[in-house]
């Protein structure tokens, strides 16, 4: 018996069709740049438009990188806000293909990150005044910093005071 050996054949990827359906989208571009347009006529933000903007930052912070925050919901306020008071600044005309969605949730990922970011500098104030006070910080603030503090269980078990 001999073994024969085959090269396999590289396959290359069937490409996909863009899907027409909307089925399932809470928003799609069309939508929106119709609502812009509107709103862009009207010289002001619309309730449709104000509508869809909430949508897409309610729907935004539910991806795995901001759904797991405890203050998601004041995250999505501040995108909120953001949005409508920098709505206009989209620019259709500055694209071949418009494209509002990605100019907007883009919008919205970089006002989380903005509220991450406030958020972080309040922990660490807040840690760095347990530190004064004597108190233990955050263990993020423990590791970061390369401090360890006594842990409650540590306290406990001493008598939780000072040692006379």
């Amino acid at each position: 018996m001999t073994a024969t050996t085959t090269k396999p054949t590289k396959l290359k990827p069937i490409k996909k069709e863009r899907a027409t359906s909307t089925k399932g989208h809470y928003v799609t571009n069309a939508q929106l740049l119709e609502a812009f347009h509107e709103a862009k006529a009207a010289g002001k933000l619309t309730d449709r438009l104000a509508k869809y903007l909430m949508m897409v930052a309610e729907k935004y912070s539910f991806h795995p990188w901001f759904a797991g925050y405890s203050f998601r919901e004041d995250m999505v306020a501040t995108a909120v806000v953001n949005l409508c008071a920098n709505w206009h600044k989209f620019n259709p005309e500055k694209q071949e293909n418009p494209n509002p969605f990605s100019y907007y949730t883009t919008a919205c990922y970089r006002s989380f990150l903005s509220y991450l970011d406030a958020e972080r500098r309040e922990r660490d104030i807040r840690d760095e005044l347990l530190i004064e006070a004597g108190a233990n910080p955050s263990f993020n603030y423990q590791a970061k910093h390369g401090t360890s503090g006594k842990t409650s269980d540590d306290t406990a078990f001493t008598g939780g005071g000072s040692e006379d």
